[in-house]
């Protein structure tokens, strides 16, 4: 039996209902300022996500120049970084983070076009590091993050003077992917087959190669998808390989983690040579130290926040 969703206020007040939260908000006096001010709240649940999306009901009792109601897909309670995607007062939709101050990715819309009384809902969807937001069913923003994030807990983020109620709250997490570029050909198949795919399955990874994906359009193009997509790139750089080294470049111009994979006597060019790379032996012995260091490279990079 699933769980039920808990919430805990970091920050505001709320009142929790059966299959609502509701956000009090109100006006605030701030220092300095003749200008009155809006409450202001943060409010994470027990569901943690990696990726995948989450979806909820928003309504806003009326509308003021701060109004704003959105999700967060991730949360660092450390620092109270938040990557949040939602409705905003001054543009219509935003998808934008906060950590010492706001960042705007991406926006649509007009100013001041928050509806009062009307239910919107949102759903907000997190691949590697491209985030999309859906309104009533209709994408109306799309962005590629300069950074990757960790698994966290997730939750709502509210500004009002007046309150907001989030309703029908759904996180639907789908497993990490990690995208494989190398040489199609013996013995690095088996490398695939036999290690690679093993780890990522235990790791509970989804994992696949360009040779596994199926479709109409350009291959350079549905690589570049894919790598953006991907939360891991896994790069077998033993032999000299003008394809895989592109896509090694473009995956560290994304500042996704990547893992350096090379067999042992492999003399790496001298651009890759300062990274870490993880060398392995084809024997019966090296499977087994391959497997663990793997291992020990994807859950860190899973931890990782880029």
């Amino acid at each position: 039996m699933k769980t039920p969703i808990a919430w805990m206020p970091v920050m505001g007040r709320m009142d929790q209902r059966k299959d609502s939260i509701i956000f009090k908000g109100g006006k605030i006096d701030i220092p300095g300022q003749e200008q009155e001010g809006s409450e202001i709240g943060l409010f994470l649940c027990n569901r943690t996500f990696s990726e995948g999306s989450i979806a909820v009901d928003v309504r806003f009792d009326d509308v003021s120049p701060t109004s704003c109601a959105d999700v967060v897909l991730f949360y660092d309670p450390q620092n109270r970084y938040t990557l949040n995607a939602g409705l905003t007062y001054q543009n219509l939709f935003a998808i934008r983070h906060f950590d010492t101050r706001w960042t705007i990715h991406a926006t649509a819309g007009a100013a001041n076009a928050i509806e009062a009384k009307r239910t919107y809902r949102l759903e907000a969807s997190l691949r590697g590091s491209t985030v999309a937001l859906k309104c009533d069913g209709v994408e109306v923003l799309r962005v590629v993050l300069p950074f990757v994030l960790p698994q966290s807990q997730v939750g709502v983020f509210g500004v009002d003077r007046t309150n907001i109620e989030f309703k029908n709250f759904l996180v639907s997490p789908v497993k990490p992917r990690a995208f494989v570029v190398m040489q199609f050909s013996a013995p690095y198949n088996d490398v695939y087959s036999e290690v690679i795919k093993q780890v990522c399955d235990e790791e509970e990874v989804d994992v696949t190669r360009i040779d596994e994906e199926a479709g109409p359009g350009l291959i350079i193009q549905d690589i570049n998808r894919t790598i953006r997509e991907s939360k891991i790139i896994i790069a077998d750089i033993s032999p000299i390989n003008a394809n895989v080294f592109y896509e090694v470049g473009f995956a560290h111009a994304l500042n996704k983690p990547t893992i350096l994979l090379a067999e042992k006597g492999t003399k790496l060019p001298f651009d890759v040579s300062p990274f870490r790379t993880l060398f392995y032996e084809n024997s019966i012995g090296g499977k087994r130290l391959f497997e663990e260091g793997l291992r020990k490279h994807i859950r860190a990079c899973l931890q990782q926040k880029g």
